[in-house]
């Protein structure tokens, strides 16, 4: 029989937990990166260690010595901290160094050039989503040399953005391009380096200015290559800036299969090439031949160098982040909860953009957890849970804090009991940790979505 206790702003929750030891580990799955050669054969593989592997990383590659041979440049994904690591081929690590603040755990896009033109290449860095557009430049030694940074676009822009770097120009000294990813505008920024700071060169909007697909490119012999990023089909145009800003090539992708639209643009050998989201496909824009590129997830992202001490470029692939939970949706809730009990994650979307996503702990059998479409049907800053086992175990776990229900008696909420979060645990309901649950009960409104599923 469940005990239900009668406390001021309090309320029982019924057979929805697993107590544990807390002593289990927290799952922290690696993120899997692979080297082939240029026709995909693959080379070699190795894991770069992840509190939140599903995010993936954000990859370049730049001799940051004077060797000849370039060195992999990974920036953390979400949930990680704001760190940029720099290996080696084989994945071992010459050093690494934080970009923004230890607790800024949204993910850092990375990319490397000669911004200042004195032959030696800068790494600069940028928030994902939920962050701020706030850039940082870092020398080869990862000190940073940009008196605190630049903001590429309004301060208050949480979208995301997106970055490549290459010279448009001709002249010493790369650019740096920003593109807002999904949700904002089509606003192509390209900045150079002056006087210690990056200064606005060019900009332009790639499509037209009511466009929220978001944007992804890249830079080759002195072009720029710009693709949506959301949604099917996908639009591609090409651009150079060495004067004036002039569209020179215009295509678009599409395929019925694809569900979400490009993850990456990528010139390979000059030519215009998409890797796209949830098909793992790499499509030559010019002929449309496809090859598959294998990640992890559902998103890739590619890099092109030479890691050894040969004449040939190698690709190195990794999984980016997830960035879509379906095809462009202009009638998509403003909020939304996915739960996968098959990976045993929480998926948090704005709009069809993933805006979080980390491990969570449901029900452990017998006890299930309820699939089907819900939504929050109350948010409870404490829920009071005691109850009896089906073997006849009474449990108390006191009040807790941070409870979304989403279906009687089964709640979203945090679990101090354990730490065992990627497993399940509960009587039913979906088991948080303190950060993670802090975050989702503050973003989350009710009557927001809930989809449960197997």
């Amino acid at each position: 029989m469940t005990k239900h206790f009668a406390l001021p702003f309090l309320l029982v929750g019924v057979f929805l937990f697993w107590p544990t030891s807390p002593a289990n580990a927290y799952h922290s799955p690696a993120v899997h990166i692979s080297i082939q050669a240029m026709d995909g054969k693959e080379l070699d593989t190795f894991d770069v260690a992840s509190a939140n592997a599903a995010t993936g990383v954000s990859i370049d590659a730049a001799d940051l010595g004077d060797d000849g041979v370039e060195e992999i440049i990974i920036g953390n994904g979400l949930g990680n901290e704001p760190r940029v690591r720099v290996l080696r081929a084989d994945g071992s690590e010459i050093g690494s160094f934080l970009a923004y603040a230890s607790d800024m755990g949204v993910g850092i896009n990375v990319a490397a050039c000669d911004l200042t033109g004195d032959g030696e290449v800068e790494i600069v860095t940028v928030p994902q989503k939920n962050g701020g557009p706030h850039m940082r430049v870092f020398d080869n030694m990862g000190t940073a040399i940009d008196a605190g940074g630049t903001f590429a676009y309004a301060e208050a822009f949480r979208g995301g953005v997106n970055i490549t770097c290459g010279d448009l120009d001709g002249f010493a000294g790369d650019e740096l391009v920003t593109l807002p990813a999904a949700s904002g505008g089509p606003h192509v920024r390209v900045w150079k380096w002056n006087n210690g700071a990056l200064t606005l060169w060019q900009e332009f909007f790639a499509f037209d200015g009511s466009d929220r697909r978001g944007l992804v490119g890249d830079v080759s012999n002195q072009k720029l290559l710009v693709a949506s990023s959301h949604g099917n089909p996908i639009s591609v145009r090409e651009y150079t800036l060495s004067s004036d800003v002039t569209l020179v090539h215009e295509t678009s992708w599409q395929d019925e299969s694809i569900a979400t639209g490009a993850a990456q643009a990528i010139y390979i050998n000059n030519v215009r090439h998409l890797v796209v989201e949830g098909s793992q496909h790499l499509v030559n824009l010019d002929d449309a031949a496809q090859s598959t590129v294998t990640v992890d997830n559902s998103s890739a992202r590619i890099v092109l160098a030479n890691i050894d001490e040969d004449t040939e470029q190698e690709r190195i692939v990794a999984p980016g982040r997830l960035l879509y939970a379906s095809a462009r949706n202009d009638d998509a809730a403003e909020r939304s909860i996915v739960v996968d009990l098959s990976d045993q994650r929480l998926y948090a979307y704005e709009r069809d953009v993933l805006s979080n996503t980390f491990f969570i702990s449901s029900g452990k059998y017998p006890y299930r957890t309820p699939v089907g479409n819900h939504s929050v049907l109350a948010k409870l800053p404490y829920v009071y849970y005691a109850g009896v086992d089906l073997d006849g175990t009474a449990w108390d776990l006191g009040n807790v804090p941070w409870n979304l229900r989403f279906y009687p008696k089964h709640y979203i909420h945090y679990a101090y009991w354990h730490n065992n979060f990627g497993h399940p645990m509960s009587h039913g309901c979906v088991n948080v940790s303190l950060a993670n649950i802090k975050w989702v009960y503050d973003w989350a409104q009710v009557g927001d979505p809930v989809t449960v599923r197997e």
